[in-house]
């Protein structure tokens, strides 16, 4: 009997593990998500020691995730179910670190491996996380040089420690000078010589370089940014602290050495020269007039075999209305522009019109994630007539307006196809391949109230995007700028059912094409930091929210922040209207909020906000004036006498949702879902959502 037991026991046991591994599966409901954030950290917890045991719980028999809510695992760092941070600080970690195991976690901000016994060369895969803002490796035993994919690659990357280390070689120059967001650079106490870089970012606000083995002498254009403690340390560097005065004769510039005055047969020589390069000089002049001269015939002659039709994108006359209710006469584009300048027009901000291809519309249609090039434009829309650049050359065209971007123009071309075409300035921040993939990814949105681009044309001096037409215009002009006896007057209804149509597609944006805002907080309160990216729409405002036939509002010109030069943005993005945008320079996802607390407020009172005009006097400060109002609970009065009827306390609420979305600080804003969230409770109480 007893045999037969021992015999039976272990295929019971293995029986009985394999239901209770079963059963955890079951109870631990994983999503795809958190599977790949369980196996990404199963994976590399096996390229390092864990001599404590702090990462048991690291294991792929665990029956939660690693961001489960009610048991965590030790050492992550989640922001509503993500994970977000690895933080393995004070834990004696020896080995290597597998950097490239946790690359492919989408959200992952920020990597802390502060004070453990990590060692080797700082390895390649460290170069695969593109989207990381910080990483803290201070206090191990890494050493090496410093990969130059570092900075070429991780360019969301703002923080870097690599302090106290044994880190050798020079500093990738470079590499450094163009990493576009580094805030800041911690390499005190390693090995590091060579010279001190003589370009470093203007983003980069710390730098600290101390004790290590640097020689030359410190540029000028360095010194006069940080402090003298920054380079203390370094004997062989000349402007350090403490370093010799020996040091700097040394790095000094050479002297020119003595010649002696020149012959007459050196200038014989030199002038023998001088006439040879003067007669090579006017050989190529003049092969460059001839060939200048065939270029200009050559273009001269395309232009006269294409219609005159689009002679307003060279700046001539244009056919037809400026925009919706708009008179038929001509217009040359300079008075269309100043005329949109005076008041808001119908097509402020730009989209494409299919209305009569016999197509479906854009927004809602299916699209195609490689597009048809049709020559030199390129097509994102199968369901659409295929047309290229010579048919909307050809088309009847008519000026729309002029906004922050570029000029909007309506054209309707011969196959009964209109779009409206935005021609595109100050968007040359990255190459071709790297516009065409970003416009392609836009392409590929769909949602009831975003309105993707269904075409495009890339030039480096300019681009055009083409969109569905809504001949009914923006929010803006229907608001504010159509005075004609047949204008639509926007009721109750309209307006908090256009609240929530602009709510749920920018929740839209701010899901597909961001990761939302958060107050990270470390598990100690300490220094882990994990920067929002920059606002996933970044433009928003009633000239950029087109109504479509049924009156529902459609977004555009969004997503286009990380094209636009960084020079030009402050000018051209709306979400730098915001206080931290016109303070410090600095935008984020909650600037997309302030912007649609604006929206709000502009739809609650009827008025024309003030924050729309970059530096001409008029409109309304909606922002500081509701503010007022609520503070001292007189916000009734603030709301448009047309609605104030119908909307009652709705819209009274929707005026504080607005105040509550435009709040000074950006912390002290909701989040875009939290804001979607209160004004569909509005708009359900109201009848206004569906």
């Amino acid at each position: 009997m007893v045999t037969l037991l021992a015999f039976r026991l272990p295929p019971l046991f293995l029986l009985l593990a394999a239901a209770a591994a079963a059963a955890a599966a079951d109870n631990g409901n994983m999503t795809e998500a958190e599977a790949a954030a369980m196996a990404a950290l199963v994976n590399l917890k096996k390229s390092f020691t864990d001599p404590t045991g702090r990462l048991e719980a690291w294991s792929a028999t665990s029956p939660f995730p690693p961001c489960d809510a009610a048991s965590p695992w030790p050492g992550v760092q989640c922001y509503k179910g993500s994970l977000v941070g690895v933080r393995l600080t004070h834990m004696n970690l020896s080995g290597t670190f597998d950097f490239g195991a946790i690359a492919k976690l989408p959200r992952l901000h920020s990597v802390n491996l502060k004070h453990n016994a990590l060692s080797g060369p700082l390895p390649a895969s460290l170069g695969t996380l593109r989207g990381l803002r910080a990483l803290y490796l201070s206090s191990n035993n890494f050493s090496g040089p410093i990969p130059a994919d570092v900075f070429a690659n991780m360019r969301w990357l703002k923080k870097l420690y690599l302090d106290n280390n044994r880190i050798t070689g020079p500093l990738p120059a470079d590499a450094i000078a163009k990493a576009p967001r580094l805030m800041e650079l911690h390499l005190d106490r390693n090995q590091i010589d060579g010279p001190v870089p003589f370009k470093l970012p203007e983003s980069l606000k710390r730098f600290n370089v101390s004790h290590n083995r640097l020689s030359g002498t410190i540029p000028q254009s360095v010194a006069e940014r940080y402090d003298a403690s920054s380079f203390a340390g370094n004997p062989g560097l000349c402007g350090s602290p403490g370093s010799d005065a020996a040091v700097c004769v040394a790095a000094g510039p050479a002297l020119p050495p003595a010649f002696p005055p020149p012959t007459a047969a050196d200038y014989m020589a030199m002038e023998e020269e001088t006439s040879v390069f003067v007669v090579i000089g006017i050989i190529l002049l003049v092969i460059l007039l001839v060939s200048g001269a065939m270029v200009l015939m050559l273009r001269q002659d395309e232009r006269n075999s294409v219609a005159t039709a689009w002679d307003y994108y060279a700046g001539s006359t244009t056919t037809g209305g400026a925009g919706a209710g708009a008179s038929g006469s001509s217009k040359s584009v300079a008075d269309a522009a100043s005329t949109t300048a005076a008041a808001p027009r119908a097509g402020e901000a730009v989209a494409v019109d299919m209305a009569s291809g016999g197509s479906s519309s854009s927004h809602g249609g299916g699209g195609s994630s490689s597009g048809r090039r049709m020559g030199e434009f390129v097509l994102l829309n199968e369901d659409i007539p295929a047309f290229g650049l010579p048919d909307l050359m050809k088309a009847s065209a008519e000026v729309l307006g002029n906004g922050t971007l570029g000029s909007a123009y309506k054209a309707a071309m011969r196959n009964g196809v209109t779009v409206a075409v935005k021609r595109l300035r100050d968007m040359n921040r990255f190459g071709r391949d790297e516009f065409e993939q970003h416009v392609h990814m836009l392409g590929q949105l769909r949602h009831p109230n975003v309105l993707p681009p269904v075409g495009y044309h890339y030039r480096k001096e300019e681009k055009l995007i083409v969109s569905e037409y809504m001949p009914r215009g923006s929010l803006l002009y229907i608001l504010h700028g159509d005075q004609s006896p047949n204008r639509v007057i926007l009721d109750w209804q309209g307006r908090v059912r256009i609240a929530v149509g602009v709510v749920r597609g920018l929740a839209f944006l701010h899901e597909r094409l961001g990761i939302p805002a958060g107050r990270l907080v470390s598990m100690d309160g300490a220094d882990f930091d994990a920067p929002p990216p920059p606002p996933p729409h970044g433009n928003l405002k009633s000239g950029n929210i087109l109504l479509g036939a049924d009156m529902e509002p459609l977004l555009v010109d969004y997503g286009f922040f990380p094209l636009v030069n960084a020079a030009q943005a402050p000018q051209a993005m709306f979400a730098f209207r915001s206080p931290e945008g016109t303070t410090r320079g600095v935008v984020s996802a909650r600037s997309d909020v302030y912007c649609l607390g604006v929206v709000l407020l502009e739809l609650v009172t009827g008025r024309f906000p003030s924050q729309y005009l970059l530096s001409a006097r008029g409109g309304t400060d909606v922002v500081h004036w509701a503010a007022t109002a609520v503070a001292e609970g007189g916000e009734a009065e603030l709301v448009d006498p047309a609605i104030a009827a119908a909307g009652g306390d709705a819209a009274v609420r929707l005026l504080r949702v607005g105040v509550h979305c435009a709040s000074p600080e950006p912390e002290c804003r909701p989040s875009v879902a939290e804001a979607a969230w209160m004004v569909e409770e509005i708009g359900s109480a109201a009848g206004g959502a569906s």
